[in-house]
């Protein structure tokens, strides 16, 4: 007698099976959903970068203490105390004096801003203040770095922070990123940070818009 053999059908997955794959894609999506909402500040930013500057306009940051070493300066003084000393707001950035990129780009504008500062007799109202996060740089160094950028002392300030964790603990809080790079070079983030004379961040605004920085720091009153 001769037997036919037929090849095993597949099984079949069933509707059990079926609501379950369904639910467990459901919920993979949800997860991913969820992670896109909260990564993009519920769609509202499509960068890291955009994100750090809505946060801050929505709650301004009160920066940490943080001393700070300037060039011609007797003694150390705190970021704190210098904003207070006479009331005056500030357009803070932060760079390294070796920089040949972005901060020569951010350098031009701050140089625009001091004009700017200078023709509307602007001098009591707001300060540009330059701080180094490169543990190379001395007073001395940013002491050449402002004659270089021409800068008007009673306008245009810089330092150093000399403890180095205060420094990361500053940059943190801003959210300063801050990459070595090659030849003692870093890869940094670079934009205008208005702070009042009471020590919070209050905006942060592209450096490439050095108009809107100013009106900005002024205050919707100038």
């Amino acid at each position: 007698m001769e037997m036919k053999i037929s090849p095993s059908s597949p099984s079949r997955p069933t509707s059990a099976d079926l609501r379950r794959t369904a639910a467990l894609i459901a919920l993979m999506l949800a997860a991913a959903g969820l992670a896109l909402y909260q990564a993009t500040m519920g769609l509202r930013v499509v960068s890291t970068e955009e994100g750090r500057r809505l946060a801050i306009a929505e709650a301004p940051l009160a920066l940490p203490r943080t001393t700070l070493a300037q060039p011609g300066a007797g003694h150390p003084v705190t970021l704190q105390a210098l904003l207070a000393a006479d009331g005056r707001p500030a357009i803070v950035t932060f760079f390294y004096a070796r920089c040949n990129a972005v901060c020569s780009a951010q350098g031009s504008e701050l140089q625009q801003i001091q004009r700017d500062i200078l023709a509307r007799g602007l001098k009591q109202k707001v300060r540009l203040l330059s701080i180094s996060f490169d543990a190379r740089d001395t007073p001395a160094d940013l002491a050449l770095y402002a004659e270089r950028m021409r800068a008007d002392p009673e306008i245009w300030q810089f330092a150093a922070v000399p403890d180095a964790a205060q420094l990361q603990s500053l940059l943190e809080q801003i959210g300063i990123t801050v990459l070595p790079a090659e030849l003692g070079e870093f890869q940094h983030n670079a934009a205008f940070h208005l702070v009042s004379a009471s020590g919070k961040l209050q905006q942060v605004v592209d450096y490439e818009q050095p108009d809107a920085a100013l009106r900005a720091a002024l205050g919707p009153n100038q």
